[in-house]
Formats: structure tokens, sequence, C-alpha cells
């Protein structure tokens, strides 16, 4: 029968016990899931807004260097198309004139022939020099227009493109490939820098995280195990009592009228849904109630949920308010947690409970700045995300300035009462930097 008892208590203390550690571990692995995720998600933002800002300074800089390229061009290209205009253009002379020599010499000759040959009688010698003459101004100046025309515009344009294409473009080109080949190493060293800097802030962030994480498990494990031989300690403390003759007394008028052996330790009801629960509370109007149950749990997600089950701005215009100025101030905080989704419902709620807030109330006044603070913080970073679109910004902004306005009316209220306070009190203690007791 010792036996039995014995064996039925270690069943009692042993399936508790196990469903106690099993719970522990499951609550552990959440909370390292959930504090990993956050890590790493607020890394990786930081990472893209590193790359934009490594982008874009890149960009600049390739739009100044190629500036600079056009600036150059600009200036030195005029002043080498003189110089190889004025170059080609003496050297034009003797091709000139030994394309016009010959052209000259025939038509002096024809003209001179057909000025005999027209010309009889005493009139030849007069009029020979005027007819030769005029002739020769006449043929000179026609031949030398059309081969100007011909010979001459084609020798410059030649020239033109060879000069270019000997000076101007193998500079361009060397300095296109230099500019090209400085963006690239410049771009190769930047990114290799970056992605050793990456790695190093990786590797910071989570060397602190796993050690954090060790020492957690290494606490859980420790208060298990202190947890365990307690009740290892009790199991024997209550066994040594069952060995005494009062326990045999005792056990055998309780057993024998029943005659019945005893059943196993009793079953564990499952625990119980919170949405229903909620949704009991909610049902029964005890939304005071159904918030503190939300907000207990910590969980983003429930208190998100039971926000959307009910009208929370018609809860906050009421008279007076269903729920306590505790309450709305963990309403106003857990909101701003994970503002990041749904952002607009959110913000509508936290201006609907920052309204609702009385930052005199003595029960939540010491609380009121700090939190309103870490709020207005996580605000702020998300308002400066590229992700955020520009209605949810002017929301933001918005409440933003609805707390700003909280707290310098509270830093007012506070030093309206310490005056009032010295006002009445002129010898007390506080005036002097002490702490007033009155």
């Amino acid at each position: 029968m010792h036996k039995d008892l014995q064996k039925q208590l270690g069943t009692i203390v042993v399936a508790p016990l196990a469903k106690e550690g099993k719970r522990i571990e499951a609550s552990l692995g959440r909370t390292m899931e959930k504090s990993i995720k956050a890590n790493l998600d607020a890394l990786w933002v930081r990472i893209q807004e590193e790359n934009a800002k490594r982008e874009k300074a890149e960009r600049e800089r390739m739009q100044q260097m190629i500036t600079l390229i056009t600036n150059s061009i600009s200036k030195d290209l005029p002043a080498t198309l003189e110089k190889s205009l004025k170059k080609e253009i003496s050297s034009l002379g003797p091709v000139i004139a030994r394309a016009i020599t010959p052209i000259i010499e025939k038509c002096s000759a024809s003209a001179v022939a057909d000025s005999i040959q027209k010309v009889v009688g005493d009139r030849v010698v007069n009029q020979l020099d005027k007819s030769v003459s005029a002739k020769l101004e006449a043929t000179v100046a026609r031949q030398i227009q059309m081969q100007f025309h011909t010979s001459v515009k084609q020798t410059l344009q030649d020239a033109l493109r060879a000069s270019l294409e000997a000076f101007l473009v193998p500079a361009f080109e060397q300095s296109c490939k230099t500019m090209f080949e400085q963006v690239d190493s410049a771009f190769q060293k930047g990114m290799s820098e970056h992605t050793v800097a990456i790695q190093q802030q990786v590797e910071a962030a989570h060397t602190p995280l796993a050690q954090t994480l060790k020492d957690t498990i290494s606490s859980a494990s420790s208060i298990t195990q202190n947890l365990t031989a307690e009740l290892l300690d009790g199991h024997r403390k209550l066994l040594a009592l069952l060995a005494s003759g009062n326990a045999k007394a005792h056990s055998t008028n309780v057993l024998q009228p029943n005659n019945v052996p005893v059943t196993g330790p009793p079953e564990v009801e499952a625990p119980l849904d919170p949405m229903k629960e909620l949704g009991r509370l909610i049902s029964e109007r005890k939304f005071d109630e159904a918030f503190t149950m939300a907000l207990q749990r910590s969980d983003v997600s429930i208190v998100s949920w039971l926000c959307s089950q009910v009208d929370l701005r018609a809860l906050c215009s009421m008279v007076p308010v269903p729920l306590n100025q505790g309450v709305l101030l963990a309403l106003l905080q857990q909101l701003a947690v994970d503002i990041a989704t749904d952002t607009p419902r959110k913000i509508q709620w936290m201006t609907d409970v920052a309204m609702a807030i009385n930052p005199t109330d003595l029960v939540i006044a010491m609380h009121v700045k700090p939190i309103f603070e870490q709020v207005y913080n996580a605000l702020l970073h998300l308002r400066s995300l590229p992700t955020t679109s520009p209605s949810d910004s002017t929301s933001i902004r918005l409440f933003m300035h609805k707390v700003t306005g909280s707290l310098h009316q509270m830093l007012r209220l506070k030093k309206a009462s310490k005056y009032m306070h010295q006002m009445k009190h002129p010898d007390c203690d506080c005036t002097k930097g002490k702490v007033c007791i009155r």
C-alpha cells in the first residue's frame, strides 16, 4: 500500500513538473523568436538605408564627373579647332599656287591667241595690253573662284577631319577611359568596405544577443533545476511522514471504508481561448476588464484585435470614460510598439486614446512623460523611413503635434503648481532643493 501510494504521489508531482517545464520552454522559445525577429528587422532596415545613401552619393559623384568633362570639352575644343585651322590654312598656300599656275598659263595663252587673231592692223599694239589684262583678270578670277570652291573646300574638310581624328578623339577616349576606371575602382572599393562594415555590424549585433539568450537559457535552466529540487525534497518529506505510525493509521482509516483505488492526478483544464474570453467581456460591457486582460498578455495582435472589436472613439468620448487612466496609458504604449503594421488604424486609435488621457492624474502623472517620449520617438523613426506613405506621414505629424502639446501642457501645469506651492509655503524645504513633505 505504501508503495502504491508512493507511486501515485510520484505521478502527482512529476506530471505538473513536466508540464510546467514544457510551458516555460515554449514561453522562452517565443520570447527568443520575437527578440531575434525584431533585431533582424531593425538591422535589415538600417542596411537598406545605408545602401540608399551610398547609391545616392555615387550618383551625385558620377554627375559631378560628367559635368567636369563637359566643361573641359566646351573650353578646350574651340581653341584646338582654331589652332588646327590656322595650321592647315598656312599649309594650303603652296597647294593653291601649284593648282592655279597651270590654269593661269593656259588661260593667258588662249586669251593672247584669241586677241591676236581678232585684232588686225594698227590697233593690235595699242589694245593688246588692255585686252590681255581684262581677259586675264576675268579668267583668273573665275578660275580661282571655281578652284577654291572645289579644291580648297575639300582640302579644308579633309584637314579638319584629320585634325579631329588625330587630336580630339583620342584625347576624349583616353579621358573617358580614365574616368570610368576611376569610377569602377571607387565603386569596387566602396562596396568592399561597405560589405566588411555590414559583416562587422552583424557580428557585433548578434554577439550580445546570443550572449543574452545564453544567459536567459541558463537562468531558466537553473530556475527549473531549483524547482525540481524543491519538489523532490517535499516529496521525500511527504514519504517520510507517511512512513510513521500516524500516517499508517490515517491511511488505513481513510482507505478501508472506500475500498476504491486512488485515482491519478486531477486533469488540468485546458487554457481558455483569449479571444472568446475577451468577446464575453465585451458582450457584458466590461471594457476595463477586457482591455486589462489583453494588455497583461503583452501581445500586440490581441490588443489590436480588441480595438477593432469595439468603437474606441465612442468609448474614449464617454463621460466618464469606462477605461481607467492606467489602462489608457498602457494601451497607447502597446499600440506604438508595432506601429509599422496597419499604421492608419493604429494612428487613429492612438489619437482617440491620447485625447482621453489626463496627464495630471495622480495615478499616472509620473509615467506620462517617459511613455509619451517613447511614443514620440517611435513615430519620429517611422516617419523618417522611405517606405512611409505621404498620408501616413501627415497623420503621424498631426499626432506628434498633439503629443507635443500634451507634454507642454503638463510642463506648464507642473510649473504653475510648483509656483503656487512656493507662494503658499515660502519657507518650505522643497524651495531649497529638499523633498517637500507638505
